[in-house]
């Protein structure tokens, strides 16, 4: 009898035990749940505020302002002389050079100038030669690889010298290239030999590249990482630059190249703008998940069309950067306070 009591006190004890796990499991699987629907939302409410500050202010040489012009203000630049064209730094602007900064509840966000990255719209031999060598390619690969993303994006079948068409990505097992324009900066390696890329460079290249946006460089905007591919003599003189540009944003290349103490490539005042184009890439992530990235376009003064255009929307990892979080200074991106009794 004392032995059926005991097995009975066990399979009891098992039982709760099992329950509690069970309970345990289910507490926090909703607490996940909670939280990712919390995420989602911080996420969607940021991304909104982003969009109406990008429609509504006019940006500066810092980046975009959070604040608008007061009446008094406008009235202002009005009696100057090309007043209505000054960009000067207003100070409080949110920096369009990837810096993170904290969104709604727990969401974060970074915004990047889309002029300050490496345009492979419609790129030049020129800029990926730079690119590749800045990157640490080794010289005799540079030609291979820069003529066969320029097949791949071209919209011929004409095979340069040291590139590949369609017969070359048969001999290696691959699909023929699309003959057009990659659609997110990441499809750059699916060009012929560029998945062989170092896993570094590889990394960084869906995060320096753009394939929204082609023209001027904007050296105000560009990664740290990227700005070797315009500037010699880096990391020293990439770091003067970027050292400089966070208290004073540069207002021409000729600027630039006088702080330096170097010549850009090209023609610094046409080849280089300072102030941001009308393409933006917003990166936004919460605690838990993948993060989204959103290619816009901002066209407030257009004729009967919206105020932007979203070019693409993405799925993409959590950065992973221990970069602080700083405070964007707006109201629009701050949790509104709880009512209380």
């Amino acid at each position: 009898m004392l032995a059926v009591t005991l097995w009975i006190l066990a399979a009891i004890t098992l039982a709760v035990a099992l329950l509690t796990l069970w309970s345990y499991e289910e507490v926090r699987e909703a607490s996940d749940a909670r939280d990712r629907t919390a995420d989602a939302i911080a996420m969607a409410s940021t991304r909104d505020a982003l969009l109406y500050l990008g429609a509504t202010r006019e940006v500066t040489l810092a980046g975009l302002p959070t604040r608008a012009l007061t009446e008094a203000e406008r009235a202002s630049l009005r009696l100057q002389e090309f007043g209505a064209l000054r960009t000067d730094p207003r100070g409080g602007e949110l920096r369009l050079d990837g810096t993170v900064y904290r969104g709604r509840g727990a969401a974060r966000f970074a915004l990047q100038d889309e002029a300050g990255l490496l345009g492979l719209l419609l790129p030049t031999s020129a800029l990926v030669d730079r690119y590749l060598e800045s990157a640490g390619v080794r010289r005799e690969q540079i030609g291979r690889l820069r003529d066969a993303l320029l097949d791949y994006i071209d919209e011929d079948r004409l095979k340069r010298l040291n590139g590949a068409e369609q017969r070359e990505y048969e001999q290696a097992g691959r699909e023929p290239p699309p003959n057009r324009r990659p659609l997110i900066p990441g499809e750059v390696l699916r060009a012929l030999g560029w998945s062989e890329l170092p896993a570094g460079v590889r990394a960084r290249l869906p995060e320096e590249a753009t394939v929204f946006y082609s023209g001027a460089v904007n050296l105000n905007t560009a990664p740290e990482s990227l700005l070797a591919t315009w500037l010699p003599g880096c990391p020293q003189t990439c770091r003067t630059v970027v050292a400089r540009r966070r208290t004073q944003p540069f207002a021409s290349g000729l600027e630039v190249q006088t702080v330096a103490g170097v010549r850009l490539p090209g023609d610094p005042l046409i080849d280089y703008r300072v102030l941001p184009s009308d393409t933006l890439r917003m990166t936004l992530w919460g605690r838990t998940g993948a993060g989204w990235r959103i290619h816009v376009r901002f066209t407030p003064l257009a004729d009967k069309r919206a105020p932007w255009s979203i070019l693409a929307a993405y799925p993409v990892p959590r950065p992973s950067s221990d970069a602080p979080a700083q405070d964007p200074g707006s109201d629009l991106l701050a949790d509104a306070a709880p009512d209380r009794p």
